[in-house]
């Protein structure tokens, strides 16, 4: 549930061109509807969630989306010259950072909702979790290695030609790097995972303390920024050599590829001053 929630808020949030007006305008909508594979609520709760929700989209249209907007703008500057593995480490700290406060936004209302779950609603939530991580698992363990890889290899690189343009042969071979790198740590996350669901069904033990808020959102900040005590030594490492990689193409860009670069980042800076604008 967390996982799934998280990823929609942040990628929603993320999206380019109308596509991105349009879902940001329903955002409210489209997590209560994804939550409904999780959360069999009543009438009563089923009201408040929506309402929370229509909330939530108000607070964080005043008080987030200028954030992305300041950030867009200074990434914009900076792409004057080719980014440093640094720069690319920092624009992943601070986009990474405005993610966790958006997305709390949007958790705040479903943690009031949660704490009001009776011990049966709790448990079926849990079943359709875990139901949804071993129906992704065996589709996982159902393709070859190099399937896995094809896939994720496609998916890499339709989401790079989206901002960039056509990708040459160097290019696309930074990719498949990348999309190798990802599925050489599929276990870790798969583990990380697993240790997720297990920290949530304790978290919910516990939904009349006074710290069950707290824990809930430590656990979406966790989640978004890669931290594990157990696996964080191997995170650090895949995310340096994921910013290796991010160097390397950001060199790569050709003047057009720079050029469509800016021109996608212009549209959805504009696209997010619009909907600041908007009463």
């Amino acid at each position: 549930m967390l996982r799934r929630m998280i990823s929609i808020t942040f990628i929603c949030v993320m999206l380019s061109g109308c596509t991105f007006k349009l879902v940001y305008n329903s955002l409210d909508f489209w997590i209560d509807y994804y939550l409904s594979d999780y959360l069999d609520l009543d009438s009563q709760q089923q009201d408040a969630l929506e309402q929370g929700l229509e909330s939530a989209l108000l607070q964080h249209r005043q008080q987030q989306l200028v954030v992305f907007h300041k950030l867009i703008s200074a990434l914009q500057t900076d792409l004057k010259k080719p980014l440093t593995a640094e720069q690319i480490a920092n624009y992943h700290q601070r986009f990474t950072q405005a993610g966790e406060a958006s997305v709390l936004v949007f958790v705040s209302p479903i943690i009031d909702v949660v704490k009001t779950m009776s011990p049966s609603q709790v448990t079926a939530s849990l079943q359709a979790i875990e139901k949804e991580m071993t129906e992704r698992r065996e589709e996982r363990l159902s393709k070859s290695p190099q399937q896995r890889l094809e896939d994720r290899y496609d998916e890499l690189e339709d989401k790079t030609q989206e901002w960039i343009g056509r990708l040459t042969k160097h290019q696309k071979q930074l990719i498949l790097n990348l999309a190798q790198l990802q599925l050489q740590q599929s276990t870790m996350f798969q583990n990380i995972a697993t240790d997720n669901l297990s920290q949530l069904k304790t978290i919910l033990k516990q939904r009349t303390n006074a710290n069950f808020s707290s824990s809930i959102e430590q656990q979406v900040k966790n989640i978004l920024s890669l931290k594990n005590a157990v696996y964080q030594t191997q995170l650090d490492e895949y995310l340096a050599q994921r910013f290796v990689i991010m160097r390397q193409l950001n060199e790569s860009l050709s003047p057009q590829q720079l050029s469509h670069l800016q021109a996608e980042l212009t549209s959805l800076r504009k696209d997010i001053a619009t909907l600041i604008q908007k009463k």
